[in-house]
């Protein structure tokens, strides 16, 4: 067997803080939650809350008075930005990647953070019939979890993972999962997926976790695997610093032109330096 293979074939015990991120996401997937009602949510989760206050009050906020509670981080950051943090930070407090020292927390925060903003910026383009505003969180909520089996490798398999790492830093142009998968025996589109139904997550979270580089992919949730995999086609492409990149002929059927993909593209692009910050400060 693979090194994957035993490993889940063994007893496997997820933290319990991994446990409860379904139900933090159910939570906060509820678009009409009031500042008082998100207060509620994110006071169960002490190491969120910590966190969040921790983040208003760091140069990446500069807040002019210190911010004391979470009620005043959440009216500082903002509806969005705390939900989406939330879930983020509960996912990193899950995982210990320490012990794989070639894992770059801030590379990956930034990645996870921007493809969700790709993701939900191109979900808001298509037409009324097919983005509902469930639709529009649930691709949000997708993109921030897409590359999670890479978080559970360097946890799980922190040895094989950092060889993956150390052959591509030598050979850059061998793809990371062509490299776990040797390493390992999986990638992490398939890790993913492994641990997203560990904790029970919704099927289209799990097929946009394993299918969105799955070229042609036309099954179930086919739409948000699409969208989550062109906003990370164009977040690797930030992070080769390429001013272009090449936009989805799939994605005109939905109704999204190349413009529009190009104008999300260049936002992603504005956003990337304050996100890599965001991600250097908090993870």
């Amino acid at each position: 067997m693979s090194p994957f293979q035993r490993k889940i074939s063994g007893k496997i015990q997820l933290p319990s803080l991994a446990k409860n991120i379904p139900i933090l996401i159910q939570a906060l997937e509820d678009d009409d939650l009031t500042y008082r009602q998100l207060t509620e949510v994110i006071k169960q989760y002490p190491a969120v809350s910590a966190r969040l206050i921790f983040l208003t009050n760091s140069p990446w906020s500069s807040p002019i008075t210190p911010i004391t509670c979470i009620e005043q981080a959440c009216a500082r950051l903002g509806t969005s930005i705390v939900k989406s943090l939330s879930i983020a930070i509960s996912i990193s407090a899950s995982f210990d990647t320490r012990k794989c020292p070639s894992f770059k927390t801030e590379h990956f925060w930034t990645t996870s953070i921007l493809v969700a903003e790709g993701a939900g910026l191109l979900a808001s383009t298509l037409p009324n019939c097919i983005a509902s505003v469930d639709f529009k969180n649930t691709t949000y909520t997708a993109g921030l979890l897409h590359n999670l089996g890479l978080l559970w490798l360097a946890d799980n398999l922190p040895n094989e993972t950092e060889k993956a790492f150390q052959d591509v830093r030598k050979s850059p142009l061998i793809p990371l999962n062509s490299a776990l998968k040797q390493h390992t025996g999986t990638d992490y589109y398939e890790a993913g997926d492994w641990v997203g139904k560990q904790m029970k997550f919704p099927e289209v979270l799990n097929v946009a976790i394993k299918h969105h580089h799955t070229d042609n992919y036309q099954n179930i949730s086919w739409e948000t695997a699409l969208l989550i995999g062109v906003a990370a086609d164009m977040v690797t492409s930030l992070h080769e610093q390429s001013d272009n990149f090449s936009t989805s002929t799939r994605l005109e059927f939905l109704g999204v032109n190349t413009s529009s993909q190009n104008s999300i593209f260049q936002q992603l692009s504005k956003d990337f330096e304050k996100t890599r910050e965001l991600a250097k400060t908090l993870f």
